[in-house]
């Protein structure tokens, strides 16, 4: 984009930025979607991102009032109301730091010393947007603000930083109706005249809150621009980006390798509900090639560490034992469908009879559906907000019906076990609704109209799976709290339907440590299942829509003959949270399959001592990046440690980035992966 006007531009959200959160590859979702939305692995520590700093003290330079939505109505346009208060400039300021001027051989961008908004490079402005202009995932009220001079254009503002002008933002994130996070923007159009292959790097001076920094490029179509989470700093700090280190968000699908040739914009975003803040930047600078910071060697080429194993006593003498180890081994799910966020089936089949046949010819002894039962409820929201206790839910039965019955129907042709699961994708249920007895009567009254339906079913391989990892988005609902709606839920099963097998898996993403802590359920009918993705590190490198983005060639199990002294040869940058960065400089400790085994031992400990079964229907490697033999040999593992303690498996992935087949776009599967058959053992 080039400019022409001297003005300051308010750019579109459309326009800008557009966020989507489709479907995945996975039954968790932790945070924004992307094409393959990433399973929170089982028993993982989970912590709050570190780039999304509460901002509860505002910096001393900044006045802000609070976000008001009480008196700001989410579809009120920003402009009747402002929530923002800049301050006013002070006289006399004393430096607080000199920041050194970059005398170096790369490219200053602006240092805005001249105080207007117009870049070093000519006639190229700097602009800002927000959330709030509407489209079809909704009106945010997000609001971003820069000082304006007497002319009301933009413009820089007094430095503390020993420069004269620095770059100013003053914003308040508001959701509004907004679907997404909310957000606001601001950056600077490039002159795509330069030839931009001579820079490696960017750096800037910044201080205020938690932001991301995005390197656009014309190759980019889909606005998953390569960027890197910067943390809120109230002191100023030099931000240093090698452009090897970028990645894309993750939220688009499509993944493009970095080209500096391409490059467009340098942009910044905000992100997050209810956060007031202010951003300042200075000096922002492209490195040329020679003085972007080089790898260094930090990390030592150790041995292996395999940890020990004991295994007691692993019968389990209850009936559904059996009937576990007969059904739901060697199981699949069907991803990247009924699902997804805002997904329901309306009568076009994504996933069909070949799909089913074709898992079965291969091996395959069970299908897990993930489906959003309570989609189907065309009244939902009223019934759950209905205090006079007169309304009832009513159905989309064709739709919900003509689904499960067609797969119902293809599994018992092709002699497959089948698997209701009810896979809440909206994250329906949270801690908010968690304690709303309407909601889990909600819950309820759908698994009753559902298990209705099929209590007069014969068969025995039908199974209905409570609810898909509770609170899957966050995993803050307490075991204690599920446990209960559950139960209500069984109840209300049974009220139709004493038949069919039930599955329970607990909170925090179907925790092992949670069902290890507690007691059977009240229902000698349940099977009980745990998810484990560990280790996370290899499961999900390269895992777009992860931290783990930049993350790769991990090889499992963990080879010292393969091992690097640089973090930097597995994709580790300076942005990669300390978790992740600690299991792989340990990934010789972890990246075996005892190690997985002890994770899992708990959980059969416990199925033993309660007599009940205990499968795993969630676990699998993104493969869309990683060495193919790693992941078999994972695979490998997988399937010795359920042979071992006779516990079941069902692979996360039919087609797409946790895959078990091949498929020609993606979706429709053409032929089972080489040498997964001898890995997951479907020769058997």
């Amino acid at each position: 984009m080039n400019f022409k006007t001297k003005t300051s531009l308010s750019l579109s959200a459309a326009a800008l930025l557009v966020l989507s959160a489709c479907g995945s590859d996975s039954s968790s979702n932790k945070s924004i979607a992307p094409e393959d939305l990433p399973p929170v692995p089982a028993d993982s520590t989970v912590t709050t991102d570190p780039t999304q700093t509460d901002t509860t003290t505002i910096p001393a330079d900044t006045v802000i009032t609070p976000v008001d939505t009480t008196t700001t109505p989410a579809d009120t346009a920003i402009e009747s109301g402002s929530k923002i208060v800049m301050p006013d400039e002070a006289t006399d300021i004393v430096p607080a730091i000199t920041i050194p001027k970059e005398e170096g051989k790369g490219l200053l961008i602006d240092d805005f010393e001249d105080g207007d908004n117009m870049s070093l490079q000519g006639e190229y402005y700097w602009y800002d947007y927000n959330d709030n202009n509407g489209g079809d995932d909704g009106d945010g009220a997000s609001e971003i603000m820069s000082p304006v001079g007497p002319d009301g254009y933009k413009v820089a503002r007094k430095s503390d930083n020993g420069t004269n002008y620095a770059w100013a933002v003053y914003y308040a994130l508001d959701k509004g109706e907004y679907k997404y996070d909310p957000y606001v923007g601001w950056g600077v159009t490039l002159d795509t005249e330069v030839d931009y292959t001579k820079y490696g790097g960017l750096t800037y001076w910044y201080k205020g809150g938690a932001h991301i920094v995005r390197v656009e490029t014309s190759d980019v179509t889909n606005y998953d621009v390569h960027m890197m989470n910067m943390k809120a700093s109230r002191t100023w700090t030099k931000a240093v980006i090698r452009f090897k280190d970028l990645a894309q968000e993750g939220w688009g699908g499509v993944e493009v390798d970095f080209d500096p040739a391409h490059i467009t914009n340098i942009s910044f975003q905000a992100k997050g509900n209810k956060k007031v803040d202010s951003l300042l930047i200075d000096n922002v600078y492209l490195q040329d090639t020679s003085e972007v910071e080089k790898d260094k060697a930090d990390m030592e080429i150790k041995d292996a560490v395999i940890p020990e194993v004991t295994i007691g006593n692993i019968a389990v003498t209850n009936p559904l034992q059996a009937k576990a180890m007969k059904y739901l081994n060697k199981g699949i799910n069907i991803t990247n469908w009924l699902e997804e966020d805002g997904t329901v089936f309306e009568g076009k089949f994504k996933f069909d009879e070949d799909d089913v046949k074709l898992m079965a010819d291969n091996g395959i002894k069970s299908l897990r559906l993930p489906i959003d039962l309570d989609q189907y409820a065309t009244n939902r929201d009223k019934f759950v907000a209905d205090t006079t206790g007169t309304i009832a839910l009513t159905y989309d039965d064709e739709n919900l019906f003509g689904v499960l019955d067609a797969f119902d129907e293809w599994t018992a042709k092709y002699g497959m076990s089948f698997v209701i699961d009810y896979h809440e994708y909206d994250n329906g249920y949270n801690t908010k609704t968690a304690t709303n007895a309407k909601y889990t009567k909600m819950m309820a009254e759908v698994w009753k109209h559902v298990a209705a339906h099929y209590a007069s079913s014969a068969r025995e391989d039908l199974f209905l799976e409570l609810l898909n990892e509770p609170d899957m988005a966050n995993g803050k609902v307490t075991s204690a709290n599920w446990r209960k709606a559950a139960q209500e839920i069984i109840d209300s099963i049974r009220t139709v339907n004493k038949k069919h097998t039930l599955i329970f898996g607990d909170a925090e993403w179907y925790s092992i440590k949670l069902l290890a802590k507690g007691e059977p359920l009240n229902d000698d009918n349940i099977v009980y299942s745990i998810h484990t993705y560990e280790p996370f590190v290899f499961t999900h490198q390269s895992a777009n829509w992860t931290d783990l983005k930049k993350v790769k060639n991990l090889m499992y199990p963990y080879d010292k003959e393969k091992w690097s002294e640089f973090s930097a040869d597995f994709g580790v940058t300076k942005d990669l949270p300390k978790w992740y960065k600690d299991a792989i400089f340990n990934y010789n400790e972890i990246g075996n399959k005892e190690y997985i085994l002890n994770l899992i031992l708990p959980a059969k400990e416990w199925a033993v001592k309660n007599n009940v079964p205990v499968i795993i229907n969630e676990f699998g490697a993104y493969n869309l990046k990683t060495d193919k033999q790693s992941v078999l040999n994972y695979m490998t593992a997988m399937r010795e440690i359920s042979d071992t303690l006779e516990i079941p498996l069902t692979h996360w992935g039919y087609t797409g980035g946790f895959s078990l087949f091949e498929s020609t776009d993606g979706v429709k599967g053409t032929k089972l992966i080489e040498g997964m058959a001898e890995a997951y053992g479907l020769d058997k």
